[in-house]
């Protein structure tokens, strides 16, 4: 019998698990990485530790895994239903668990950024590429191209040339208002992330002598069978074209929001990172009253904020299962919810900084690889029919119906109904998900079991 199923061993996932065995409760945590860490941390027990933030985090592993506690790497949680019973796969095998409470601390994933030419060989995320320079050593071995916009593209940019990589060039696509747009937040985010925009500093002096094309706001890759060149324009009219085997692109990130979905969460549209994520209370409580959230896949707020409310979402299940009093209970949350609301304002300068470039969609832009339906074909089938929406759109036109199961599509699905029926985000809605929520094997579901 395991009280707390905790889905995510990132930072926020681990957090949570200290928390709640720390109050006695039972904590199975499941994961489909092979270790812990979650993709910020990954393979942080494997490589040499860099910088403060990697030593935060190679302790935290460490700390998680001297606990004990039930840990279940490799394992896909692919349905959450009512009671709750969560199904998972692990080594080959199905099994359903039926837990008190779920947290869910799945992080987040790359905002998907559909243009021309996206599903050719040879174009990948500026955070795949980092998964395989982290867990790998996978550095290019010929120059590379960078587009997009975010933190993650400049720290990303420092870390391949300290790794011995080449970057070419990049195509920013920040507006270029944004500075002075953000500077009336910069005080109130100085408090908390002081040192994030020092290290920003320094990543911008260490790419200085990278070319950088500014104010981009479109650009296609370019090749009939794989990428060979990338074409782009700029808000001041200028046009141009390069040759290159290599373009990693990068928008932001947004929560990963498919197992809140599937566990019937109540979504909220957030307008200044243009996407869906769960409906959560001040201590990670969903309007599901056995489901918790915590970290990046509530809202995007970084790894040391999701420390923070793993810790909190931990400390609101041990109150709810009546672990600890209300006083105790006020005494250890008070901290952790001031110092998120510190992480807060320094996230909304973050965002005025560094929005999404929502590029303009062409017909012919592929937006769901999965199932190859255009930007145009999703617009022909919204043509005279008000009624339609996400999943509308998924009955007509196949999209949202690959394995990604709209992990690549459903934003750009939103995006679409709202430019050709004129409604907001918060009123169309995100698809809605089929289990399972990740690939599955008959085999694995034939041998499906339960345990407690």
């Amino acid at each position: 019998m395991t009280d707390v199923l905790v889905i995510g061993s990132g930072p926020s996932g681990m957090s949570a698990a200290l928390e709640l065995q720390a109050r006695g409760l039972s904590v199975t945590v499941a994961d489909d990485q092979p270790a812990p860490g979650g993709r910020i941390f990954a393979a942080i027990e494997a490589r040499v530790v860099y910088g403060a933030e990697d030593r935060a985090g190679a302790a935290l592993v460490a700390e998680f895994r001297k606990a004990g506690g039930r840990y279940l790497p490799a394992t896909e949680a692919w349905q959450i239903e009512p009671g709750p019973r969560v199904f998972l796969t692990h080594d080959g095998c199905a099994k359903m668990l039926e837990p008190q409470f779920i947290i869910l601390a799945t992080g987040a994933q790359e905002r998907p950024m559909p243009f021309m030419g996206w599903q050719l060989p040879g174009v990948m995320t500026v955070g795949g590429a980092q998964i395989l320079l982290k867990t790998a050593r996978q550095v290019p071995d010929r120059p590379v191209w960078l587009a997009g916009t975010g933190p993650l593209l400049l720290l990303y940019a420092s870390q391949l040339i300290a790794a011995g990589g080449t970057v070419a060039g990049i195509l920013d696509t920040t507006p270029p208002d944004r500075i002075a747009k953000s500077m009336k937040l910069l005080p109130a985010a100085l408090v908390y992330g002081w040192r994030d925009l020092l290290r920003g500093a320094i990543w911008l002096l260490q790419i200085r002598k990278t070319k950088v094309i500014r104010n981009v706001v479109a650009f296609e890759a370019i090749g009939p069978n794989r990428l060979t060149g990338v074409r782009y324009a700029t808000s001041d009219g200028a046009k141009g074209e390069f040759s290159t085997e290599l373009l990693l692109v990068h928008d932001g990130v947004v929560p990963g929001i498919h197992s809140t979905v599937a566990g019937g969460c109540t979504l909220r549209w957030n307008a200044a990172q243009h996407c869906f994520e769960p409906e959560l209370d001040n201590f990670g409580a969903s309007s599901v009253s056995t489901i918790f959230v915590s970290g990046d896949g509530g809202t995007i707020l970084g790894a040391r904020a999701a420390m923070l409310s793993g810790r909190l979402a931990g400390i609101s299940v041990a109150r709810k299962a009546g672990k600890i009093s209300a006083r105790e209970f006020e005494a250890a949350s008070a901290p952790l919810r001031r110092r998120l609301a510190a992480a807060a304002a320094f996230r909304r300068f973050i965002d005025m900084l560094y929005p999404p470039s929502e590029m303009p969609l062409s017909d012919a832009t592929m937006v769901c690889r999965c199932e190859g339906v255009t930007a145009g074909e999703v617009r022909q089938a919204l043509l005279g029919r008000a009624h339609l929406g996400p999943d509308g759109i998924k009955i007509a036109t196949r999209a949202g119906m690959g394995p990604c199961q709209g992990r690549q599509c459903g934003l750009s699905l939103t995006r679409l109904v709202s430019e050709v029926h004129g409604n907001s985000p918060d009123k169309i809605g995100f698809l809605s998900v089929r289990p399972p929520l990740k690939p599955l094997t008959l085999r694995e579901l034939a041998g499906l079991d339960s345990a407690s």
